[in-house]
């Protein structure tokens, strides 16, 4: 082998050499580094976004929260029952159902806050029914109907309502009015696109259309070896009903109990009203004595 060619293949040899050792460098030194370096902040990334995530929804919850809060109940739990209480039986009188009856339990915990169980029980026709659950879906109150019971009264067109409710307290509430505005929650805000539901006779019964409560009167008291009894009669289906004091009843405009038997009066307690009825006087036209 002459000097020139093993000159050139010791150049040849040489730039292999130097061409090995650049990739070894530029692998170990800068791709390596630079694919650790990618992996690292594509995980930093990952990371980011999901805090950012994590603290977009923490910034939402926290309005969430505050939006609660405003319709919440008070944490304390006699206020809470009091309050709410007295809004459902001023919804239910203001919608003209009789034989108004709320009572509650005990409330439950649950992940920071609290429920608190409602019972409610009405009389009255589907169209103070529907006036009723209108009103009530339409507060702005955290509360829901968890159950609702509908059962006729014969063929008077009247029904028993019965209704369990779920109402929130929240911790830090400390509000001691219930005054709710409107929550927008039902797909019509106009009272009368609901009037089909007391129109359609949903039970298929024959209705008399008269008002119970003008048709149900006091027709005689009656005094028995000093032991007074009062007659109520019922002009819807002709129903005489003879009550001693503390003795209950049950008609289509009323159920309840005669609490005082006087001359020619009685005074007569249903759900957590006491009305006074004088001699010939209907339940629409008693005078109301007390309430609860």
């Amino acid at each position: 082998m002459n000097e020139t060619r093993r000159n050139v293949l010791l150049g040849v040899l040489l730039l292999i050499g130097v061409t090995s050792i650049g990739d070894y460098f530029w692998h170990e030194n800068i791709e390596k580094p630079l694919g650790e370096l990618k992996q690292e902040y594509s995980g930093l990334l990952e990371k980011f976004e999901k805090q950012t995530r994590s603290l977009k929804r923490t910034k939402e919850l926290k309005r969430k929260i505050i939006g609660w809060k405003k319709q919440a109940l008070p944490a304390r739990t006699e206020t809470a029952r009091s309050l709410y209480r007295n809004w459902l039986l001023k919804t239910i009188r203001s919608s003209k159902l009789r034989n108004a009856r709320v009572d509650s339990g005990a409330p439950s915990s649950h992940s920071g806050f609290k429920i608190m169980p409602m019972n409610a029980q009405a009389r009255g026709t589907l169209s103070q029914i529907t006036d009723a659950l209108f009103t009530f879906e339409n507060a702005s109150l955290l509360h829901r109907i968890g159950s609702i019971r509908l059962t006729p009264i014969g063929e008077s067109g009247q029904f028993d309502l019965a209704m369990s409710i779920e109402a929130v307290m929240m911790p830090g509430v400390k509000r001691k009015i219930l005054n709710p505005g409107n929550a927008g929650r039902l797909v019509s805000a106009d009272r009368r696109s609901y009037d089909v539901i007391a129109r359609d006779n949903i039970f298929g019964i024959d209705v008399v259309l008269k008002d119970p409560m003008k048709m149900t009167k006091l027709t005689g008291v009656i005094w028995r070896n000093d032991t007074p009894q009062v007659w109520i009669t019922e002009q819807i289906g002709d129903r005489l009903h003879k009550l001693r004091t503390g003795a209950t009843f049950d008609t289509v405009a009323l159920s309840g109990r005669v609490v005082e038997i006087g001359q020619d009066w009685a005074i007569v307690e249903s759900g957590d009203q006491q009305l006074k009825l004088t001699m010939g006087q209907s339940f629409a036209d008693a005078e109301m004595v007390s309430t609860r």
